[in-house]
């Protein structure tokens, strides 16, 4: 039982991880928007089936970046962007 619960723990370290890397590519895109987090499939499923609907919730996603930093994108980061469109 131990060992499952390490390989768990090493998993979801190791997706943290892995969706770090993708958000420090985050930015825009077309049709889209701009990319906030990257939610691994595994906590996405889990919170959804625990809590219908959650993810259409506004406090509940911001609470949950709060509480998951590593998932948010950098670029998303209020405190850093700068508005304008950058023409000289």
């Amino acid at each position: 039982m131990r060992y499952e619960v390490d390989l768990e723990k090493y998993e979801a370290k190791k997706r943290e991880i892995e969706c770090g890397k993708e958000n420090e590519q985050g930015g825009m895109m077309d049709g889209v928007g701009q990319l906030k987090a990257t939610i691994p499939a595994r906590e996405y499923f889990r919170w959804q089936q625990f809590k219908p609907g959650c993810w259409g919730d506004k406090q509940f996603v911001d609470e949950f970046l709060r509480d998951n930093p590593a998932l948010k994108t950098k670029s998303f980061d209020k405190k850093t962007f700068q508005g304008g469109l950058g023409l000289a």
